[in-house]
């Protein structure tokens, strides 16, 4: 098991919907995915999220978590299956994020405090993940279909339930995503993480841009 402080699922979720922004990590590495996540950090990012389509996903986050500050949040995204949500929450997630909706993704984190984010797109599917136990339903793909304005229709009839967007999500986007009633935004990683940056090893020149990122998403600028 991770040595990671393990948190009340009260708290979890009250500190991720306090923070809304969730930095997402696709890394070609577990090195890269690290240092990515560092660099972030430096940004002023406290929610990251680190997908299972990273190699070596599953020790990049038991690293993770074991080193990051009390107040950071490490999650697991793209988690297709009960069986990796448990490896993923053995190694410290604290969140578990999935593109579609299966019980067996959701079970683990009700039993272990873990905040389970399963995915759904239309009112039925999104109503069923929360009702079998989802804290927060992803509404995936949500700019596909009309993006905020689609939130917006959704929250009419669903004005309770915590929806997160991500996928191709730009920055600048954001601020319009939470007027249309989100909970969360996980935050588009090739914005994030610019290629070129990555592949030179530039973390500093990563953090810097990221900053400027997460400002832009939060409806700021730099000063």
């Amino acid at each position: 098991m991770s040595s990671a402080i393990v948190l009340p699922i009260e708290t979890r979720l009250r500190r991720m919907l306090a923070e809304q922004l969730v930095c997402v990590i696709r890394a070609t590495s577990s090195e890269r995915a690290v240092n990515a996540a560092q660099a972030l950090l430096r940004a002023g990012a406290k929610t990251i999220e680190v997908t299972m389509t990273v190699p070596g996903a599953v020790e990049a986050i038991k690293a993770l978590a074991s080193t990051v500050p009390a107040d950071v949040m490490i999650g697991a995204g793209t988690v297709m299956s009960g069986y990796d949500a448990r490896q993923c929450i053995d190694a410290g997630a604290q969140f578990i994020v999935s593109p579609i909706c299966e019980i067996d993704l959701i079970r683990p984190c009700r039993d272990t405090g873990v905040v389970a984010i399963p995915a759904g797109l239309t009112a039925t599917e999104i109503v069923l993940a929360y009702r079998m136990g989802a804290h927060v339903v992803k509404i995936f793909p949500a700019g596909s279909v009309g993006g905020p304005a689609y939130v917006r229709a959704l929250r009419g009839p669903l004005p309770d339930i915590p929806f997160w967007v991500s996928g191709m999500v730009a920055a600048r986007e954001a601020p319009e995503y939470f007027r249309a009633g989100v909970q969360l935004v996980g935050l588009n990683f090739a914005e994030l993480l610019p290629h070129a940056l990555v592949d030179a090893g530039d973390w500093d020149g990563v953090a810097a841009h990221a900053r400027t990122v997460l400002l832009a998403a939060r409806g700021q600028r730099e000063a």
